[in-house]
Parts: structure tokens; C-alpha cells; sequence
């Protein structure tokens, strides 16, 4: 089921099972869910929430443990609750035509779900139109550069200098060149 998951996606629900397990839980409900999120996915709430601090949050979805921890080998189930929300974030890329569910469609996910985590997310100024409205404008903002963009243009910024330098000089300046070159 979780091949249609961004790696970031996948490891939201491996991060939920933790937080389940940690609270001592027997199923991984939405509340581990969104506990999850908010670890794996920082930019994306700092993006939506600036002015929420999103650990104090955090830390009183935690404070309310029921029991004592639950071994990680333990292999905890989903909730209906929480299948629901990850059917749901799979329909939501699906209608944007995504080619895999990623971790805005997971907050979706849990904003279309109704119950106790949409109306925290509310409280926190989350609503399923501002946020789908957000990350639209996100999406539609270039991309910022990448690894391998910022080191062509550094390549061909230092190309001359590199020129002149003598390999015998310096070994590890060879040895970059040749790792450049084969790259």
C-alpha cells in the first residue's frame, strides 16, 4: 500500500508506530499521526504555522500517554481513523495529480478527516482551504536551486582558477578534479 508514499510520507507513518509505541498505545491513531508529521515535516508547518510554536503542541499531545511503552518491534495497527486519513491523502493527490502522496497530502488527509485533530489543527489557524490555497502558491513559487545546479555554477565559476592551479601542487586538488570530471 505505501509504494504510492514519498520516502518522507512512509517515514510519517514509521514515526507514528514510534509515537504509539512510546505512549503505550495498541493502535497508531491520528494524534500519532499528526505527532509524526509535525517531526518529519518541519518546513511544512513553519511554512503554514510562522507564528505557532508547534512543539508546545507536540508536547501536550504527548502528555496525555495512557500507559507504560509498547517495544518498537511491537507491530502496532492503524486505527480506522487513521486508514481513513491516509485514504483520503492518497485521493487528494490523486485529484492534484501527484504521482505519489506526500506529506502536504497527509495534512490534508487529517483536515478533510473530521474529529478531534481537525478542530486542534483549526485551533492552530489550519483550515482545508487556506491550507490547500497555501501550498498551491507554494507549488507555483520556483523551486529554490538544487545540489547539482549549485555545483555546476560553481564548477564554471571556478573553472579558470582550477585551470591554473598545478595538480602536482596539491593531491587533493587532482584528486577533485578527477571526481568532478567523472561525475
Amino acid at each position: 500500500m505505501f509504494e504510492r508514499f514519498e520516502e518522507k510520507a512512509r517515514r510519517v507513518i514509521f514515526f507514528a508506530r514510534y509515537e504509539a509505541s512510546q505512549l503505550g498505545e495498541q493502535q497508531i491513531g491520528n494524534n500519532h499521526f499528526l505527532l509524526a508529521l509535525m517531526r518529519e515535516d518541519k518546513a511544512l508547518f513553519a511554512f503554514l504555522t510562522p507564528k505557532t510554536n508547534v512543539y508546545t503542541l507536540a508536547d501536550s499531545l504527548r502528555a496525555n500517554a495512557s500507559g507504560e511503552k509498547i517495544s518498537t518491534s511491537v507491530d502496532l495497527p492503524l486505527s480506522m481513523d487513521t486508514k481513513r486519513v491516509l485514504a483520503l491523502a492518497a485521493d487528494e493527490a490523486e485529484q492534484q495529480g501527484a504521482p505519489l502522496v506526500g506529506t502536504s497530502h497527509l495534512l490534508v488527509g487529517l483536515l478533510r478527516h473530521p474529529g478531534a485533530i481537525r478542530d486542534l489543527l483549526a485551533d492552530m489557524g489550519l483550515e482545508l482551504t487556506t491550507v490547500r490555497e497555501a501550498l498551491q502558491n507554494r507549488a507555483a513559487q520556483p523551486a529554490p536551486p538544487g545540489n547539482r545546479q549549485i555545483m555546476a555554477s560553481l564548477r564554471s565559476e571556478f573553472e579558470p582558477l582550477l585551470k591554473r592551479l598545478k595538480p602536482e601542487w596539491e593531491p587533493a586538488v587532482a584528486y577533485s578534479l578527477r571526481a568532478a570530471k567523472i561525475q
